[in-house]
Order: structure tokens, then C-alpha cells, then sequence
């Protein structure tokens, strides 16, 4: 570890041995400097199977051979479970699941094993707080699974500002020699495309199973720019998340058509305040609708609009959704807004909205009904609350009529060109895709041949 930074974050891919890896680290820095030094899985349990064997088994030439005064070169403890070497050291097995094990230790290095498993509150709240005072060394292994603490701190070693301190590497199934190419062919066979992008290529891009936008899909919409004449038949939206506590944001989006619009972030707000920006903003932009996080706190700034004469939509999240497939409707909003995004919604380049909007993940019941999860278990594991993702959900409520969103992919077949009626080519292919978004390059091809190039799509 001398030669690496203090805190040392890799992204490996499956079954290349990262846990011969930690051990090897473990018991290294155990003989070299005397200290306690942690082993953390997911789960104790866990850490007991993957890697209490593990340490024996290294340590085994040391058994029942003591020193010159007769004490055991190496103890080991079953119960704890732990094990003492001759210089005082010890190496310990911890599990996520019991954090309070490892609250008031005085660490001098630990190893975090499938840190995606893992709560951000482990890491920030118990981990580090531990290592302070011997400055001890952390190494974070693991396989990437979505945005996480472990995607956090991966990113963390590129960052400059976390130099020198950080520092962070990937080893794909093609850097190791832990596989044969006849098996990563075969498992690149077998599983989906993502899920070799994930578990053997090591990307955090690669959408999970569960989760319910992907990443590639928020990227896409990034670059992604709306004319004013494809949305100028849709109507303004404005959506209001109200912060519940003190690390939580208050924000406010606004979205038309196929175009949403940076969020507006406020933090330590009362309720007063807060309803008086969202006065101030509703008479200068005159939205159509305005739907507000009524969960909690947030029915008393539905409540002081009010009395400003705001006319105001006060969405519970838990509410009844309007269609059948979901648990309720902050399921339904988030749903709505991921079939937004596939149809050609835009949304600006904030790095937040980015992982607020790829964070949450979803399960399917027997029924086939939706259910997302929720924020408090999304707050959990990457630190904070999806709080402006939330604002732009709300703009999917739907209590109002907006302009029919489409799948740009049918304009193709709807375009089939006609003999125009008393109108130029522009202004009735003006009139067909209005409010329709984003136009690819194979389909500006199409129409610039029938339309002569009057409509431009543009791409950044």
C-alpha cells in the first residue's frame, strides 16, 4: 500500500480474485505495521464465507509455531472473528449489515469488498471517521452495479481536487489473465449486453437489471437540443419538490414538450419562502400546471399559494396512480418520464440531475405491477435525496392536457410526403412536427429530400 495513494479504489472485473487481492493486502500491511486492520463485506456472514478461509489458509504456515517465549506466532479467534499475530496486529472480519462493530475502532487500514453493496453512511459516517486518527488506508474493491457509493468513489480517483489523496483503476476480463478467452466468450454469449458491460468490462454506465433509466439513455438526452417551433404548441409545466430536511434541496423545474429545463435549487428555505419563489416564477412564466410534492411538509406551500390565488396540484407521492401497472404515483410519474426520455426528451447538462435521474431501481411483482424505490432507500445508498429528478417527475403528473408527446421514430412512417393544399412545404411539415422533439440524422436525411432542408434538427 506504501506505494499506492491512502485511498485506493478499483473496479474489478468478476472472478478475478479481488479478494486474494484484499486478504493479501490485509496480512502485508499487518506484518509491517502494528495496528487493527478491517476486512468489510456486505454482510458479516458474507465476510466469514469469502474470506475468513481465506486468511487461515495464508496464515496457515504460521500455525501452532510460537516464539522464543513460547507465545503462538498467530492467534485465531472463531467467535469475533479475528486473527492476532505475534507483532501485536490484528485483522478483523466486519459486515455492513452491523456497522456499530466497527464505531469508536481506531483503524490503521481496511479493506471494503463489493463497495456497490454497501450505504454511503458506511464509508463517510463510520469508515473514514475511524482511520482519522492514525491516518490509516482504505482499498475499495468491487464489480461496478449502477450509481452508488461505489460509483461515487471511483469517480472520486479521477477527480483533481481529490488528489493525491485518491486514485482509482479498472481491470476488464481483457487486462487479466483470470479468465480464458473460450469462457468470456461463452458468458458474453449467455448474458445481455449490459451485463457483460458490467461484469466483465467494468462499466458504470451499464444499466442494471433494476434500474429504471439507464445512463446511456440520460447521456442521449444531454446532447440533445429542441427548436422552439417543435414544442411551441406544448405547454409550460412547472413541478416543485419541497426539501423535507436539512441536507435536502427544495427544487423547482420546468419542462415544455420535449424540453426540460435546468432545475432551480434552493436549500434552507422555510415554507413561506419557498412559496414565494414559486409565486414570483409563476407569474413571470405563466405555466400551465403546477404540481407540488404534497408528501409531508410540502401541502403547506400548496396551502400559502393559495392565498396568493396560485392555483396549485398537490401531488402525494403515495397516492393512487392512474393506470393499473403502478404502486402509486411517484411510480407513475418516474415511469412516465423514462418513456419521455426514449421518446426524444432533452434535458440540460447538470452532472446531479444525471445521477439523481439514473439512481433509482425498480422491482416487477407477480402482477406485473411497478414499484420504485424509494427515496429514503435511494438517499441511503448514494448519499442524498433525488430531490430535483423529483421536480422534473412532477411535471408528469398529467392533471392537465399537454400536446400528444410521439415516438420520434413514427414520424418516419407518418411523414409519407403529399401533395400540399394551399400551404408551402415548410409550413405544413411545420405543422406536423411541432411539439415532436428530437430528429435524428438518418431522419433529417429523409425529409431534406422531400422538404428541401426548410427544418433543421440540431445536434451538439
Amino acid at each position: 500500500m506504501a506505494k499506492q495513494s491512502r485511498f485506493t479504489v478499483l473496479a474489478v472485473h468478476r472472478r478475478a480474485g479481488k479478494t486474494n487481492l484484499a486478504v493479501f493486502e490485509l496480512i502485508q500491511a499487518a506484518f509491517s505495521k502494528v495496528g487493527l486492520y478491517a476486512y468489510i463485506a456486505p454482510e458479516l456472514k458474507q465476510a466469514r464465507i469469502i474470506a475468513w478461509d481465506l486468511i487461515k489458509q495464508m496464515l496457515s504456515q504460521f500455525h501452532n509455531i510460537s516464539d522464543e517465549n513460547g507465545e503462538p506466532l498467530v492467534e485465531i479467534h472463531e467467535t469475533e472473528p479475528y486473527v492476532k499475530l505475534f507483532n501485536g496486529s490484528k485483522i478483523m472480519l466486519f459486515g455492513a449489515d452491523k456497522p456499530d462493530r466497527l464505531r469508536g475502532a481506531k483503524l490503521t487500514g481496511a479493506v471494503i469488498d463489493e463497495v456497490a453493496q454497501m450505504p454511503r453512511i458506511l464509508w463517510s459516517e463510520i469508515v473514514y471517521p475511524a482511520l482519522m486518527d492514525s491516518h490509516g488506508w482504505a482499498l475499495f474493491i468491487g464489480t461496478p452495479k449502477g450509481i452508488n457509493l461505489f460509483s461515487e468513489l471511483f469517480n472520486r480517483g479521477f477527480d483533481p481536487k481529490f488528489k493525491p489523496d485518491w486514485s482509482s483503476a479498472r481491470f476488464t476480463c481483457y487486462e487479466t489473465d483470470a479468465l480464458s478467452p473460450e469462457d468470456i466468450e461463452t458468458y458474453k454469449r449467455d448474458v445481455s449486453d449490459d451485463e457483460f458491460k458490467r461484469e466483465m468490462l467494468c462499466d458504470f454506465s451499464a444499466a442494471t437489471a433494476d434500474q429504471l433509466i439507464r445512463l446511456s439513455d440520460i447521456e442521449a438526452a444531454c446532447r440533445r437540443e429542441i427548436l422552439e417551433e417543435m414544442i411551441i404548441d406544448n405547454s409550460l409545466i412547472m413541478g416543485v419538490d419541497v426539501a423535507r430536511y436539512g441536507n435536502d434541496n427544495s427544487c423547482i423545474t420546468f419542462r415544455q414538450g420535449l424540453r426540460a429545463e435546468a432545475p432551480i435549487r434552493y436549500k434552507g428555505l422555510n415554507l413561506v419562502d419557498l412559496a414565494g419563489y414559486v409565486a414570483k416564477l409563476y407569474r413571470m412564466r405563466h405555466p400551465k400546471a403546477v404540481y407540488i410534492d404534497g408528501t409531508g411538509v410540502g401541502g403547506g406551500v400548496v396551502d400559502i399559494l393559495a392565498k396568493y390565488n396560485i392555483p396549485a396540484f398537490d401531488i402525494n407521492f403515495g397516492q393512487k396512480a392512474t393506470e393499473k401497472q403502478y404502486i402509486n404515483k411517484r411510480t407513475e410519474m418516474w415511469c412516465k418520464l423514462a418513456d419521455w426520455l426514449k421518446k426524444g426528451g432533452a434535458l440540460p447538462n447538470d452532472e446531479l440531475l444525471k445521477t439523481e435521474l439514473a439512481a433509482p431501481l425498480y422491482e416487477k411483482d407477480d402482477k406485473g405491477q411497478i414499484t420504485l424505490e424509494s427515496k429514503k432507500k435511494i438517499k441511503e445508498r448514494i448519499g442524498y435525496s433525488p430531490d430535483c429528478a423529483d421536480s422534473l417527475a412532477l411535471t408528469f403528473a398529467g392533471y392537465v392536457d399537454e400536446v400528444d408527446i410521439k415516438d420520434n421514430s413514427d414520424l418516419y412512417r407518418e411523414l409519407v410526403p403529399q401533395k400540399p393544399k394551399n400551404k408551402t412545404p415548410y409550413q405544413r411539415f411545420k405543422q406536423q412536427v411541432a411539439g415532436r422533439g428530437y430528429i435524428s440524422p438518418e431522419e433529417m436525411a429523409y425529409r431534406r429530400a422531400y422538404y428541401g432542408g426548410y427544418l433543421r434538427a440540431v445536434r451538439r
